[in-house]
């Protein structure tokens, strides 16, 4: 097995585009898909247990840049598709393609991987509708992307299953073009046998605000927060440095070009974290539906 590197746990590959329109869903037979580009650049990263960077002493969890000017860079494509199959009823795929790499004085050649990630299917039922809407939605990712065991590299794929588990409130306060809403969720990770280890499962919380300044241009703002579990390597082994911790928030803009389509542009900044990369990320999407 490759030896652990200081990317190990630095991965992008469990951060989620999000997929739907939170608590609510689709009238039956109506088809909704969205394509996103995502792009980081950084020399930073949230220290995953205390170690010496720059001749100094760096606490778990502080900014600081990656050793001998390292830096990292993530591109990533997002695909994905709703479907109506009832006016509660939704499913939904979605297909990402990464292209990252990291590089630093050490290495002639930046280490790079790209390809198609994992794959998810998820499916949400809308329960209730007032006096707030509540839905729940579950999903799975798939082990589709290739999963490399190579020192310092991060593979486009994970090599294990994931199955979330969300409870999503959304409310209108119509007649105030405004909205707001709130995913809970719950990640089982399941164990990678390729390397004997289990990642770790994970807790996340995503909430928005969102308002139309007009007819066509909405603003949103959102906080998404990520906390996992140590991961279990080699049967019992419990690695505390594998530990996972992100939030970030996130202005977006979005364009209603006409009734069907719109775009949209997102600045995701990072507010603390451990064992993730640190910085901003840029975001640009454009959604469209039929039926």
């Amino acid at each position: 097995m490759a030896k652990c590197s200081l990317l190990a746990g630095c991965a992008l590959l469990c951060l989620v585009v999000e997929v739907g329109a939170g608590a609510w869903t689709l009238p039956q037979k109506k088809l909704w898909g969205k394509v996103t580009y995502f792009q980081q650049t950084t020399n930073e990263w949230y220290v995953a247990s205390p170690q010496f960077i720059d001749g100094q002493v760096v606490s778990t969890g502080q900014r600081a840049h990656y050793n001998f000017n390292g830096q990292y860079e993530s591109k990533a494509l997002f695909a994905e598709g709703f479907y109506g199959v009832s006016d509660r009823f939704d499913v939904a795929v979605q297909i990402p393609y990464f292209d990252q790499s990291f590089a630093d004085e050490t290495r002639s050649d930046p280490v790079a991987d790209a390809g198609l990630s994992d794959m998810r299917l998820f499916a949400k039922f809308r329960l209730v509708d007032k006096p707030v809407l509540f839905s729940l939605k579950t999903g799975v990712k798939m082990p589709t992307g290739e999963f490399k065991n190579e020192d310092g590299l991060i593979p486009v794929g994970e090599g294990q299953w994931d199955y979330d588990f969300v409870a999503q409130l959304g409310r209108s306060f119509w007649p105030l073009p405004l909205y707001a809403n709130v995913d809970v969720g719950y990640r089982v990770r399941t164990k990678n046998d390729e390397i004997d280890r289990d990642p770790g499962d994970e807790w996340f919380l995503n909430a928005e605000l969102g308002y139309n300044i007009t007819r066509k241009l909405m603003l949103m703002g959102k906080y998404e927060l990520l906390r996992s579990d140590p991961s279990i390597e080699f049967g019992s082994i419990v690695n505390r440095s594998q530990i996972k911790r992100i939030a970030f928030l996130m202005p977006v803009l979005l364009y209603a070009i006409d009734e069907r389509t719109a775009v949209e542009a997102a600045l995701r900044i990072s507010l603390n974290g451990r064992n993730y990369p640190a910085g901003q990320q840029f975001i640009l999407g454009v959604s469209s539906s039929i039926g």
